[in-house]
């Protein structure tokens, strides 16, 4: 076999939108790419399986099957993963490269309706696309896919929900493809995720590392889990914070706020419970209600809020690091903009007795201050380069100023070339961001072995086309499993890798750890056969029987000239996923050109009718022998409709044509009336067909009461 002849692409996916000599898609991204046409869908597969490539192939397909002026918009949180995309779409689709943009807020939003109007293929960040939306700057009615990458993000007020919303409402026909590796780990992440997306969550396509068809392309990945112990410096002033933490924590209590009673409120009280009592505090403060001592305590709060932040700078990031947060503390205290609880913490005696013991260890034992979890990293990256000089290792970090921190440590060694990699926001004069170009200036060096080890915060977690590396290391903790795996991610995907977690043993960094491995776990638990699951509530595609949508539509649709009520079938049609062949015609053939206000594409697809979409002078044909054709009532002739009638009652055994009054506006009062009535006339005079409609729903219902009908009577013989 020739080496072009084992890159063709299966049949079911071949498509002109395609370079077929460049894309060589995996069976299982052809599998999960044909079960998304059509169909609001989440795909997750582990990172380095090629999301981008399932993208591609289900862009490609969905514009073969929507009209010709049809745009794909692709959607990333960052713009560095935007550019990625948009090289990746260039280097596979057949669609020449001015027909692409990137919109993002370095677009003036005067200029971005023009582009948008003027481009096929659109890579958004989801800031700008929901802020051009919101203005009204343009619709996404002729937008056939949108594609939302690393859709996790898709809760509370992030754009994608909104984007999501806006876009179900004017297209029905439109498709969204949401791309993640990590979903969340309880049912009910999954579940909000599928439901702001407007996803079924039996459209959930998933692939794990073990599964059959995808494990042959991971490599293996071992992890590691190294702990350390606290120094006795560590421990004295971790037992300080704790004492100044309790007292603030009990005169909320005594107070009311917290609800938890017990000897050591700091054991059993996180941040995230003061986070939530701020809230409430604000909430009273703003409201008409009692406000005896909201004032102090939201004071006191913010005061145990810096508290939780100094003691898991202790745990996690080592005395130096917390040693600068306290002449930043000192320092804005003098300010005159300072709040009350900086001021109270930055002249409270034990902080400022903690502050000059950790000055006088900086002046004459600076490595005291280094925390344990830096000379483990060491040895590591030393030990890593001595076996395998030529090592690409990803270090990830929580906090910026600890990158800054690392990296400055680890220049001393010969073996190790450290570079720090941070997002683009700049928090002080000592802590600037990188701009774009510059980030993709350290990848590039990275790449290219000039820097072996890359320092960074999580802006390295999602997407970004960072080398493969052999080593993956987590400095610190993080309880969430959506970090976790997109952290693991970077590694095994080539060639074997392996993944070092750092924590500090009896700190809270050991029980983010035990919480984001269970999270990962339960996650892999409820990811399992969605298909398989009872069909979801917000399965909205198809007019279910006997609901009041049916009805409705059915009662107002049989008073019409067309009678129905022959053609109405009572099983309902389970709901099996038929794959779109282009080598077979469909039950259904629908123009290409069909506007996609109408939903039909979906809605066959949802209800398992098999259609073809191609170039036609007809709207749609059913079993080769029925056509319905769409007619705008504005632009109809009657003269030339009777003689269109009469050509196609030669071809077809039956004719209905349907008047679209669903956008209709009167010119004058009663216009819609008179015009539909003289329709009606019309055909009965001419014994035509002819059906008006208002709703969306009638065109499907009617569509679908023909198809069933007529399939009853093929199968009965008739």
């Amino acid at each position: 076999m020739s080496h072009s002849q084992e890159n063709m692409l299966p049949l079911k996916i071949k498509s002109t939108y395609l370079h077929e000599d460049k894309i060589e898609p995996r069976k299982y991204q052809v599998d999960i790419a044909l079960q998304c046409i059509a169909k609001n869908s989440l795909v997750v597969i582990p990172t380095g399986l090629g999301k981008t490539i399932i993208a591609i192939l289900v862009a490609a397909k969905t514009l073969e099957i929507s009209p010709p002026s049809s745009k794909v918009i692709i959607m990333a949180p960052t713009r560095p993963l935007i550019n990625q995309h948009y090289e990746t779409f260039l280097q596979f689709f057949t669609i020449p490269e001015d027909q692409y943009a990137i919109l993002t807020g370095k677009i003036s939003p005067d200029d971005r309706p023009k582009e948008f109007r003027s481009h096929k293929m659109l890579f958004f960040t989801p800031q700008t696309l929901r802020n051009d939306l919101v203005s009204g700057n343009y619709l996404l009615d002729n937008t056939s896919l949108l594609i939302f990458d690393e859709a996790h993000h898709a809760s509370g007020d992030y754009p994608y929900t909104m984007i999501a919303d806006l876009y179900e409402t004017q297209n029905p026909d439109g498709t969204i493809l949401g791309l993640t590796a990590s979903p969340g780990s309880s049912q009910q992440a999954i579940n909000d995720l599928c439901l702001n997306l407007h996803i079924p969550s039996n459209n959930i396509h998933i692939r794990k590392r073990k599964d059959v068809d995808v494990k042959g392309y991971i490599k293996p990945m071992d992890i590691y889990k190294i702990g350390v112990n606290l120094t006795s410096l560590m421990e004295d002033v971790r037992k300080v914070l704790y004492m100044i933490l309790e007292e603030r924590l009990r005169y909320l209590s005594q107070l009311g706020f917290l609800k938890v009673h017990t000897d050591k409120l700091y054991e059993k009280i996180i941040r995230k419970d003061l986070l939530e009592l701020n809230r409430k505090l604000l909430a009273i403060i703003q409201g008409d209600g009692e406000k005896t001592g909201a004032y102090k305590s939201l004071s006191i709060n913010a005061q145990g809020l810096i508290l939780y932040h100094m003691l898991e700078l202790v745990e996690q990031q080592g005395l130096d690091v917390l040693l600068k947060y306290l002449e930043k503390l000192q320092k804005d205290a003098h300010k005159k903009n300072s709040s009350k609880a900086n001021r109270i913490l930055a002249t409270d005696p034990r902080i400022r007795r903690i502050d000059l013991e950790l000055r006088k260890h900086y002046e004459f034992e600076p490595n005291s201050l280094l925390h344990p979890k830096l000379k483990v990293l060491k040895s590591v990256l030393s030990d890593e380069f001595s076996k395998n000089p030529e090592s690409k290792i990803l270090v990830f970090v929580k906090l910026r100023a600890s990158v800054k921190n690392i990296v400055k440590k680890l220049e001393s060694s010969q073996t190790i070339r450290p570079v720090r990699f941070v997002g683009q926001a700049t928090k002080s004069d000592d802590d600037k961001g990188l701009s774009q170009k510059k980030q993709i200036e350290i990848l590039d060096k990275f790449k290219q072995g000039i820097f072996n080890v890359l320092v960074s915060t999580n802006v390295g977690e999602e997407g970004l086309d960072i080398a493969e590396c052999d080593l993956v290391i987590f400095y610190d903790v993080v309880a969430s499993e959506i970090r976790l795996i997109q952290r693991k991610g970077r590694t095994a995907r080539h060639r074997e890798g392996r993944v070092i977690i750092l924590y500090c043993r009896n700190t809270n960094d050991e029980v983010y750890l035990q919480i984001a491995m269970n999270k990962l776990k339960r996650m892999q638990r409820n990811l399992q056969n969605p298909q398989t699951k009872k069909k979801s509530e917000f399965s909205r595609f198809t007019v279910k029987k006997g609901s009041e949508l049916e009805k409705e539509v059915k009662g107002r649709t049989q008073k019409k000239q067309f009678n129905l009520v022959d053609f109405v079938n009572t099983q309902e049609q389970e709901n099996h996923t038929k794959v779109l062949e282009q080598e077979k015609e469909g039950d259904i053939i629908l123009n290409s050109n069909l506007d996609m206000k109408y939903g039909l594409r979906k809605n066959l697809n949802a209800a398992s009718i098999e259609f073809l979409v191609k170039q036609s002078e007809y709207s749609l044909v059913v079993f080769e022998k029925i056509l319905i054709q769409i007619i705008d009532p504005r632009e109809s002739n009657k003269s030339e409709l009777l003689k269109f009638y009469e050509e196609w009652k030669t071809k077809f055994e039956l004719v209905v044509l349907v008047i679209d009054f669903i956008e209709f506006k009167e010119t004058f009062l009663d216009e819609n009336r008179l015009l539909k009535q003289k329709f009606v006339d019309f055909g009965k005079n001419k014994n035509i067909q002819i059906v008006t409609i208002d709703t969306l729903e009638e065109l499907f219902f009617l569509v679908k009461n023909v198809f069933d009908y007529n399939t009853q009577r093929s199968e009965r013989g008739m």
